[in-house]
């Protein structure tokens, strides 16, 4: 999973975690808003990463997980 696959996977979870017409104890719905933040935060270190250090070899394997040799 990249960078924008994290984002697009916590704006799902977060409007998941909002739906109103889903039935959802609280407990679930928090549970589906802290994976929302996870995966923005994943979205937010990716962004960081390639704009600070755009020719890391090593953050590009991580970032786009890529297959190690």
């Amino acid at each position: 999973m990249n960078g924008p696959d994290h984002y697009v996977a916590g704006e799902r979870l977060l409007a998941e975690s909002e739906d109103t017409s889903a039935v959802f104890k609280p407990d679930e719905a928090h549970a589906l808003a802290a994976q929302a933040s996870a995966h923005f935060l994943a979205a937010l270190t990716a962004s960081h990463a390639t704009s600070a250090h755009p020719d890391s070899t090593s953050w590009d394997r991580a970032i786009n997980a890529q297959e190690q040799p």
